[in-house]
């Protein structure tokens, strides 16, 4: 066993890596040292350890992470052990204020003591962790967090019974490979889209009236032809005077981010030089996530950027806002950098 289990952590630690660069998918790579509290049944000493995780995303906030420690103990039957754990686990992000996340999640733990010679030297059993996740930037973060193992039976107890084992950790961790792609830190950062300056389209003028028709000839009164009408000038079609991606509401969420508010301000600087102009803000989604949740995710960014207007003092009559979700991709869906174009919010003047 103890061959199958080092053999499984190294393939792992070697393919999860490839694959994540393959994918532009962000690995994280990172040590923590831990406190280990042993079940009393055990007879085990509670001992201070470190170990180190390798982790990539499977689906949004959920990834797949592999864990190693170890720790030196003593045990009251055979003497001086070294326990050491791996563990197999699906994590689960939850987003929460400034890009820090709470994480859950749980999975397998196979143990291995050293030097133990009473054929009790492996278990295994199933485990779950909760933890903090403290983002200093967009790769570096700081984690505390907490796992407990469940044995039933434990091979360290000779009766057979069950025991829980708590690990209490503090350590850091880093993000590598992510081309601008997504982490728990921070979502999708696309390269920021370039505001195109205001243009004025010059409204088509009116056809001149027709020449009126000749004098009619001495004694001949001829019905006169009726003028032919006006032809209207053609409707100008709405245009596109501002454009935001993804990058300025928080992730998965409506919010607009300090960057947001400060892009918004070249929209409220135009509407206050064109009085008279009355827009429309529309919502974009990408086609991650149903139909009706996208639909609603983007309206609720579109009337999000239209308070913020009226806060800054634009008329809330000159403003309406719409969400279109997946219905008007700009870009490919089916590439990271398409869906990032996708996700956007566009303020249309209409004229």
């Amino acid at each position: 066993m103890q061959r199958s289990l080092s053999a499984l952590a190294l393939a792992l630690v070697a393919a999860v890596p490839l694959a994540a660069q393959q994918r532009h998918l962000p690995v994280e790579v990172g040590v923590f040292g831990q406190y280990t509290k042993f079940a009393e049944v055990t007879k085990l000493d509670n001992a201070i350890g470190m170990g180190a995780l390798v982790g990539v995303p499977v689906w949004r906030a959920l990834a797949f992470q592999y864990e190693a420690d170890f720790a030196s103990t003593n045990s009251s039957r055979v003497g001086d052990l070294t326990a050491l754990n791996h563990r197999f686990q699906l994590v689960y992000h939850f987003p929460i204020k400034n890009g820090h996340t709470f994480f859950a999640g749980g999975g397998w733990t196979g143990s291995e003591y050293h030097t133990d010679t009473t054929k009790n030297q492996y278990d295994s059993g199933g485990n779950a962790t909760l933890g903090f996740r403290w983002c200093v930037n967009r790769n570096w973060n700081v984690r505390t967090s907490g796992v407990m193992d469940f044995k039933d039976p434990s091979d360290q107890v000779p009766t057979g019974d069950r025991t829980q084992t708590l690990g209490l950790r503090l350590g850091v961790s880093r993000f590598f490979g992510a081309k601008g792609g997504q982490t728990p830190c921070v979502a999708d950062v696309p390269a920021p889209v370039p505001v195109p300056p205001p243009v004025v389209i010059p409204v088509p003028a009116a056809a001149p009236a027709p020449a009126p028709p000749p004098a009619p000839a001495p004694r001949v009164e001829p019905t006169p032809a009726p003028a032919p009408p006006i032809a209207p000038a053609p409707a100008a079609k709405p245009r596109e005077i501002f454009r935001m991606t993804g990058v300025y509401f928080a992730f998965d969420k409506s919010d607009l981010t300090r960057a947001g508010k400060d892009t918004l301000e070249a929209a409220v600087k135009y509407l206050n030089a064109n009085p008279g102009s009355t827009v429309e803000i529309q919502g974009h989604a990408d086609s991650i996530g149903t139909d009706e949740y996208n639909r609603s995710l983007s309206d609720r960014r579109a009337t999000t950027v239209m308070t913020y207007l009226r806060s800054r003092g634009i008329d809330a009559s000159r403003m309406s806002a719409k969400g279109f979700g997946e219905s008007e991709p700009a870009a490919d869906n089916g590439t990271r950098e398409g869906r990032a174009l996708n996700r956007r919010v566009v303020i249309v003047e209409l004229l």
